[in-house]
């Protein structure tokens, strides 16, 4: 993302779609230009075709990296990557109107070096030698970059780095030690530096090691993560929990999230993984006295909504065992829901089935062991689970994202996908944002899951389903129920 006045420039890899396994198309060859200055509404530019197709010797003619944009004295330069000869390098593209890209005559002008890093292929555990994802930011001695490298001196599958470079004019580059080298991560990949005050951070994302890192609030993590230091150049450190945004249980739903400084503050940006990846919402970015940093609800959601389609007391039905025994009860009295239910999990169905839409609920869990909301429900739905449910478990403190299974010997059961730990209080505001298969969780306003539902093809996924809620041994009360229309498509 390039933040250049009232202006918003996203820029992503991807490549022309032909078919799945088509020989003819190779992944991330080209890179979409797309405008904005509200984050909702985009603007198509002409795209950039970054791989090389006239010369198959040259260095950019494989898949093509990540890489970043930024102002130079002439204009605009961007970075971008390639595997050549077994290494990981870095080129330029140069602009005078973020459309019209040039690539740099000297291309590949960054390339694995300095004694700190690995630079051949003998010194890699990894099928190529990494140095990707240049964050370049221009300073008054030229520019200053940091990329994502191998640390020569740490045990392999663990040396993942955040390598420091600096550099007159983008040509001629001096190697430095790494800003950070933790020993803990495979890859520090899309690596950002953001100061903010007297704090400084370096962000990045990492999936290789998902299986073994563990933090407190999640399992076998990915995502973004971020470290803390007092000054510029270290030394860094890592809070208990420094995930920033991403997934547990070994899965990787969201990826690549950086920080952008704007007129409503810091907000943090980052893409949807899956098939059709996609740009997700904004988060707002908050800071502690301590220097820890969290994400919360963009309050331009909002711009989204229109009409209700779904409230308390839109008609309902009761889940039911063997086709005809429902079970618990359910109420509506002054614009909210009561549920009961013993051991076995109560369910409630709306009958009004809906497409893309927000759904707002403020649920009272002082008196039952567990409750929560049910989406996307469909009996249509491919796969023997029947949509999607979030489950707010305060017996055991946890929330859940599910698939619920219907029918059987109880009306409802949840098999958990992803957990995030930790106390829940007795009231918890849960919020949803549906659009097509991308969706996102925010409990108290703080972003808990976001992920794409559709893993395989265009058509693994439900675009259409009914609400429902659910509760479990004890009495749950749903308030300010509202279920809201998004428009499909957007103006």
């Amino acid at each position: 993302m390039f933040h250049e006045e009232a202006y918003l420039h996203l820029f992503s890899l991807t490549s022309r779609y032909e078919y799945p396994g088509s020989p003819n198309t190779l992944p991330w060859d080209r890179v979409i230009h797309v405008v904005s200055d509200d984050w909702i509404h985009w603007e198509e530019r002409p795209e950039i075709l970054l791989q090389e197709t006239g010369n198959s010797e040259a260095w950019d003619t494989g898949c093509i990296l990540t890489g970043s944009t930024f102002r130079t004295p002439d204009g605009y330069a961007m970075t971008y990557g390639a595997i050549h000869e077994g290494r990981e390098k870095i080129g330029v593209l140069t602009s005078s109107d973020l459309d019209a890209w040039q690539k740099h005559p000297q291309n590949p002008v960054l390339c694995p070096g300095g004694s700190w890093y690995e630079t051949t292929c003998e010194m890699t555990a990894q099928a190529t030698v990494p140095w990707r994802d240049a964050w370049v930011m221009p300073n008054d001695d030229g520019y200053e970059a940091i990329v994502c490298a191998g640390d020569a001196d740490v045990a392999k599958s663990a040396n993942g780095c955040v390598a420091r470079v600096t550099s007159p004019d983008l040509r001629n580059w001096t190697y430095h030690p790494p800003m950070a080298s933790p020993e803990q991560y495979l890859d520090m990949e899309v690596p950002q530096y953001v100061e903010w005050n007297g704090w400084h951070y370096l962000l990045f994302s990492t999936s290789g090691m998902s299986k073994s890192q563990h933090l407190p609030s999640r399992q076998r993590v990915t995502g973004t993560f971020y470290l803390i230091g007092e000054a510029k150049y270290g030394p860094y450190h890592a809070p208990d929990d420094n995930l920033l945004l991403g997934a547990g249980e070994g899965r990787i739903d969201n990826y690549v999230g950086k920080i952008l400084v704007t007129d409503e503050g810091p907000l943090f940006y980052h893409h949807l993984c899956g098939y059709r990846t996609a740009f997700a919402a904004p988060k707002v970015v908050k800071q502690s006295p301590d220097g820890r940093l969290s994400l919360e609800r963009w309050p331009g959601l909002d711009r989204l909504l229109e009409d209700e389609t779904v409230g308390a007391a839109s008609s309902g039905r009761r889940l039911v065992v063997g086709g005809r025994w429902p079970i618990g009860e359910w109420r509506a009295h002054n614009g909210a829901l009561t549920g009961e239910a013993g051991v076995a999990m109560s369910g409630w169905v709306f009958d009004q089935p809906v497409q893309d839409f927000g759904c707002r609920c403020r649920i009272d869990l002082a008196h039952c062991a567990r409750a929560g909301v049910l989406f996307r429900l469909h009996n249509s739905d491919p796969q023997g689970d029947k949509g999607w449910a979030v489950s707010l478990d305060r017996a055991r403190g946890r929330v859940e994202l599910c698939r619920p299974k219907l029918g059987g010997r109880t009306p409802l059961g949840l098999e958990p996908l992803d957990v995030v730990y930790g106390a829940l209080p007795e009231e918890c505001l849960l919020e949803l944002i549906m659009r097509d298969s991308y969706v996102e969780i925010y409990m108290n306003c703080r972003p808990l899951f976001v992920l794409n539902t559709s893993l395989v093809t265009a058509t693994d996924h439900l675009v259409s389903g009914q609400v429902g809620l659910f509760v479990e041994h004890g009495t749950a009360y749903f308030n300010d129920l509202s279920v809201r229309d998004i428009p499909v498509p957007l103006p």
